[in-house]
Formats: C-alpha cells, sequence, structure tokens
C-alpha cells in the first residue's frame, strides 16, 4: 500500500502535469476578407488576462499555420513556439495564410497572388487582434514571413517586431545563392539558366522557356509573386520600421545564412540581434549543417524540441517593449 507522502507526491506530480497540458486554450477563428477567409487559431493563456498578443506570421511555400508543410515537411515549430509564448503569458494567433491549408483561395485567382495580398492578411491578423482589446500587438515572421512581419511593421501601429531566419537581401539574390548551393557542381548549364530567369524576374519581366526542372520554382502561374517580392528590399524594408524590433538567426541555417541578420543589424543599429549557433531554419538545433542530414533530421520530426534559447529571446524582448 502507499503511504501517504506518496500519495502526496503522486497527487502534486500529477496537478503539475494537468496544468503544464492546460497553459493555454485554444479556439479556431476566421477572419472576413474580401476573397474568404482566413483560417487561424488564437491560443489564449490560461485565466485570459494577456495583454499582449503575437501574430505568427509562416515563411514561404505551403506552410501551415503550425509550421509543417504539405511537401512532407513537419517540423511543427510554430505550434512549439505558440505553446512556449502562451505559457509565458502571451496571447498567439497563427494562421494559414490564403491558399494554405484551410484559408482556400479561389483556384481561378491564385496565379495572380502577389506579395503585397499576403502584407494585408498579416495586417487584418493585427487589427484582429487589436479589435479583440489586446493592448500590445506583435507580428512574429519567420522566413518569409520575416519580410512580410517587417513590412506590416513598417505600415501600421505595432509595439514591436520579431523577424526569425529572416533574409537580409532581395528574393533574387536569396534564390541564386540558394541554387548555386544546389546546381553549381552538379549542373553548371542550369545553373546559368537560372541566374538569366532570376535577372529576367527581378527586372519585373516574365520568363519563358523554363526548364522542366526549374518549373516547380519558376513556373509562369509563380512568376507574378516572385516579381513582386523581388520588389521588396529587406534593408530599406527595417529601416522603415520604427518600433522596437528583434532580429533572431541560427548559425546552422542552410538556407538564410547568419551574415542576412548581420546585414539588417546593420541597417537597423538599435534592433537587437540574437545569433543562435546550432539553429537551423525550422527553429530547431543542429549538429550538422549538412542539406539532406537537416532535411531527414530536423525538418521533418516534429517530437525535436525548438531551438535552445529561442523561445526566451523573444519571451525576453515581448516582456521589455
Amino acid at each position: 500500500m502507499m503511504t501517504t507522502q506518496v500519495r502526496l507526491l503522486c497527487c502534486l506530480i500529477a496537478a503539475l502535469l494537468l496544468r503544464s497540458t492546460a497553459a493555454a486554450a485554444e479556439s479556431d477563428i476566421r477572419i472576413a476578407r474580401e476573397w474568404g477567409e482566413l483560417h487561424g487559431t488564437l491560443a489564449v493563456p490560461e485565466g485570459g488576462s494577456a495583454t499582449t498578443a503575437v501574430v505568427i506570421i509562416a515563411g514561404s511555400g505551403p506552410t501551415d499555420r503550425n509550421g509543417n508543410s504539405s511537401l512532407g515537411l513537419q517540423p511543427r515549430s510554430y505550434a512549439m513556439l505558440s505553446d512556449a509564448l502562451c505559457r509565458a503569458g502571451f496571447a498567439v494567433l497563427r494562421y494559414d495564410k490564403r491558399a494554405i491549408g484551410r484559408s482556400a483561395y479561389p483556384p481561378e485567382r491564385i496565379a495572380d497572388l502577389t506579395f503585397d495580398d499576403y502584407i494585408d492578411d498579416a495586417v487584418a491578423c493585427v487589427e484582429y487582434l487589436r479589435s479583440e482589446g489586446y493592448e500590445r500587438v506583435v507580428p512574429v515572421g519567420h522566413s518569409e514571413g520575416a519580410l512580410i512581419a517587417g513590412c506590416v511593421a513598417a505600415r501600421c501601429d505595432v509595439d514591436g517586431a520579431v523577424l526569425l531566419s529572416g533574409a537580409g537581401y532581395r528574393l533574387d539574390i536569396i534564390l541564386n545563392r540558394q541554387l548555386a548551393s544546389q546546381l553549381m557542381e552538379v549542373d553548371m548549364g542550369l545553373m546559368v539558366r537560372a541566374t538569366a530567369i532570376l535577372n529576367r524576374l527581378a527586372s519585373g519581366r516574365m520568363a519563358d522557356d523554363i526548364p522542366p526542372e526549374l518549373q516547380p520554382l519558376f513556373g509562369r502561374h509563380i512568376q507574378p509573386f516572385l516579381i513582386s517580392c523581388m520588389r521588396y528590399d529587406p534593408v530599406e524594408t527595417i529601416r522603415g520600421i520604427e518600433a522596437p524590433t528583434l532580429i533572431v538567426t541560427g548559425g546552422a541555417d542552410i538556407q538564410i545564412t547568419p551574415d542576412n541578420a548581420h546585414r539588417l543589424h546593420e541597417a537597423a543599429p538599435e534592433s537587437r540581434l540574437v545569433l543562435l549557433d546550432a539553429m537551423s531554419h525550422v527553429l530547431k538545433d543542429c549538429a550538422s549543417t549538412d542539406r539532406m542530414e537537416q532535411l531527414s533530421t530536423v525538418y521533418a520530426d516534429s517530437t525535436l524540441p525548438l531551438s535552445a534559447g529561442l523561445a526566451d529571446a523573444v519571451i525576453e524582448f515581448l516582456t521589455t517593449i
């Protein structure tokens, strides 16, 4: 038979476990837009007393509100970050960008999507949180979402901006770098063709005769969106942000290398820069910078924790703004 002390210990452990799993209440929300509805999840700390809310803005491609992708990537990083922020007392809205996840978008209009559409949707999320009565609202953007968050902060009334793994160069330069790391040694001819396509798109013109290998990236249906992205220079964007800004970069990031963050910080010296040596692009630590190894581990494993220090850096920033 259990002693009284053992029973009390078991009850205490059970209570602590219950508290840790009930730290936040999540609800599905919908934000009306002229084309339909943005679908998202609003997580509110236990007790509902949060005065600061953040909106997590996803990265590029079919990345959903949780940080997972229909391309098979399953890190679940945004949901984990939301949980950590809620435990610290902040409300968190994460949403599916238009045409992603449950934010259904008319198929015939997808080819007309622009980067500005995504900025407008993020602004709508900020306005939704304001309408819910939160005193402070902060966009937290990851990768492509970092540039969106910066544009939102430069355009509307927010109380801060957090840029996670954000680019410090225009999209054409970033894509050229990423493609070079993959193609330079295996197919120089394809790399030359890719560079020519990027130069044409950067000039605002559509490109024809896309090689089959490059169709997923440069198909004509996606070119208007790419052209619209390339009009934005992250350096000019961050210079336009008047609110406090946190820049977080990872030393093991194989997509957006740390020099991007340093470039942003140089453009906005008053911003805060945090370098997490082992953090990969999906906000989780990895000992290797080998692309295939990362894709098979941190990009694919939803059970791995967030990078050590990431949540703490964001929480400290939110607490002090």
